[in-house]
């Protein structure tokens, strides 16, 4: 799972960041030894559920943001502030947490966290962590307030106990289980892309424009996009009888098939067309490595601003 500072320290739908969130820069030793300790003890530590453990227990929905010294009390980007965070605890020292915020609000649940707590300047603290997120919770007037422990740059996500989690809006059609979908399912290379209101056909980069985009659409609901030979997991599902959605955290294609031709839409510029293969085209990505397009660029393209 992507790191949700990611998405709220730009105070803007971020749907395009592939790994540079996971690699913050500046962190200070301090804070990195503090990391590897809460991960190592969160992976093997079977902390017993003691009062102090049990007030964490349970089901937390997020109801506030602080985003660089704002606050956000009713909606964030666009989005129901219960997308940013839906954490759930349980006494085997793992952690659920689902988030909403790719441009269809569906929900996607990262069910791999551990979790175990220390107690910090007097206070308990739950470090839930994954190998590659980090989250210092604690609990403040019946409320969780939720911090990244390896970069703080004041952003807080502040949750409630619930019994049960506010529902997200279906945008599915009724009626689809039926509908055949075999047609999409298996492997995919791109025969073209457009993006910043530039089409490619030929190359993107040194890379030819077929090794650019790889796609593979599963029965299980499950995709992976590799971009430039970086593998995406999303899930999918349908959502038109000639339509499927697929989504991960922050990002989401609309998916469509017309003449033979697989249609990848972002909905935020980004559009990828594609051809069916049986196998994928032998390619040597660190050939070319230096000249891939910005991961940023692609999934999160902008107009160009107008120079005064």
């Amino acid at each position: 799972m992507k790191k949700l500072i990611c998405f709220c320290a730009a105070a803007v739908l971020m749907a395009g960041c592939i790994c540079g969130c996971s690699n913050k820069t500046g962190k200070t030793s301090q804070s990195s030894t503090t990391t590897e300790s809460s991960t190592a003890e969160a992976s093997s530590e079977n902390t017993t559920v003691t009062n102090d453990v049990r007030k964490f227990l349970g089901k937390w929905e997020s109801y506030k943001a602080t985003v660089g010294g704002v606050d956000y009390e009713t909606d964030y980007s666009g989005y129901p502030l219960s997308a940013v965070m839906k954490l759930e605890i349980f006494e085997d020292n793992t952690a659920h947490i689902t988030t909403a915020l790719n441009p269809r609000g569906k929900e996607r649940t990262s069910d791999y966290y551990k979790w175990n707590i220390t107690s910090m300047e007097g206070n308990d603290v739950l470090h839930v962590v994954s190998p590659d997120d980090r989250y210092d919770c604690r609990i403040e007037q019946g409320q969780m307030i939720v911090k990244y422990a390896d970069y703080d740059d004041g952003t807080e996500i502040f949750l409630f106990s619930v019994d049960k989690f506010s529902e997200s809006q279906s945008t599915t059609e009724a009626g689809l289980d039926k509908v055949d979908y075999s047609a999409y399912f298996g492997k995919w290379e791109s025969e073209e892309v457009t993006s910043y209101g530039e089409t490619y056909t030929e190359t993107m980069g040194d890379y030819p424009v077929n090794v650019a985009f790889r796609f593979e659409l599963n029965d299980d609901n499950s995709a992976v996009l590799s971009i430039f030979g970086e593998p995406l997991d999303y899930q999918w599902e349908a959502q038109k009888k000639n339509e499927l959605y697929m989504w991960n955290d922050y990002e989401g294609f609309a998916i469509t098939l017309n003449d033979g031709i697989l249609t990848l839409d972002s909905e935020t510029g980004l559009v990828i067309k594609l051809h069916s293969v049986e196998d994928f085209s032998d390619y040597d990505f660190s050939a070319a490595a230096d000249s891939a397009p910005d991961d940023d660029a692609i999934l999160n393209p902008e107009e160009t601003e107008e120079t005064t």
